[in-house]
């Protein structure tokens, strides 16, 4: 049976957690797709990046990076500077509407991954975090 495949429950966990944060965000007023939130909470803790390093750090294709900048930038978030050395990259920062939204996805994102963790007894989360991340360093290799 499917249920019975471990990638199966990879998903069903992913679904959750999601779903969760979510809701969060829609409870907050905040209407942003899932696949944006780094983009503003990576600024807020690097400071100004390439497009290239947003997309390699978030593990995305240029041209999808590319598209959540452009909505990014229509709402105000973000500000794009062309760099003065080099013309043909664009510096990306967050505007100060920007730094705002992204300290309060950051507190909703803690509080949707306390939420998920929640489920584990308190020696148990900090398992659960090892044993994940493992497995994620893991994959990455192969």
């Amino acid at each position: 049976m499917i249920s019975d495949s471990f990638f199966f429950q990879v998903m069903r966990m992913r679904k959750a957690i999601f779903r969760r944060t979510t809701m969060l965000m829609t409870e907050a007023g905040i209407e942003l797709p899932m696949e944006q939130l780094p983009i503003l909470v990576i600024l807020q803790n690097k400071g100004t990046l390439s497009q290239r390093e947003l997309s390699d750090i978030t593990l995305r294709d240029k041209s999808s990076i590319l598209r959540s900048i452009s909505a990014l930038q229509k709402k105000g978030l973000l500000l794009v500077e062309q760099d003065s050395s080099d013309k043909r990259k664009n510096n990306i920062d967050l505007s100060d509407e920007g730094k705002k939204l992204a300290t309060h996805i950051k507190q909703l994102m803690r509080k949707a991954e306390d939420d998920a963790l929640s489920v584990f007894p308190e020696d148990e989360r900090v398992i659960a975090f090892q044993t994940v991340k493992s497995y994620a360093d893991k994959l990455e290799g192969i």
